[in-house]
């Protein structure tokens, strides 16, 4: 049996459910982050385990303090059964610091649930499957031109500003 239009809008609802969650913790926007999870959503990110809306506070305090962040998400594995779907993203994370690049691979093994029509993450575990770091001389760096657009980790990156 096939993929029915209404399994495929439900796998296109869930893939930016967790799109804006990466991007939110890329930008440090908390309630983008915590519009990800139902109010009863649950996050283990196995140093953190909590609410979304805690995990989404707990990013704010733990990522700051890193030049950038991105995360790398590829396409997610999704099975619906009716109400619930079970995903499963890769994921490679950047995390830029003056001179080294913390590198981690992970999956994100979700539970989504639609509630009132809307798909959110009822639970989220972080699977880790490797982290490394890189050395890098800060000083042989691409420095970016004045004339440069350059990510910003807040509401005056060109996400929120618009082209």
């Amino acid at each position: 049996m096939g993929l029915t239009i209404d399994d495929l809008i439900a796998r296109e609802e869930i893939t930016d459910v967790i799109k804006r969650l990466a991007r939110g913790t890329d930008r440090l926007d908390e309630a983008a982050m915590a519009s990800c999870y139902h109010p009863d959503g649950y996050d283990d990110h196995n140093s953190f385990r909590g609410s979304g809306t805690e995990f989404a506070r707990w990013v704010m305090d733990v990522l700051p303090h890193f030049e950038a962040t991105m995360h790398l998400v590829g396409p997610p594995a999704i099975r619906i059964e009716d109400d619930v779907a079970h995903c499963d993203t890769y994921c490679v994370a950047h995390h830029i610091g003056p001179d080294t690049d913390l590198v981690i691979g992970l999956r994100y093994v979700d539970r989504f649930e639609r509630r009132d029509g809307r798909w959110l993450i009822a639970k989220r575990v972080c699977a880790f499957d490797f982290t490394h770091t890189v050395a890098f001389d800060p000083t042989r760096s691409f420095e970016f031109g004045p004339d440069f657009t350059v990510g910003r980790r807040d509401r005056t990156d060109i996400t929120y500003t618009g082209v």
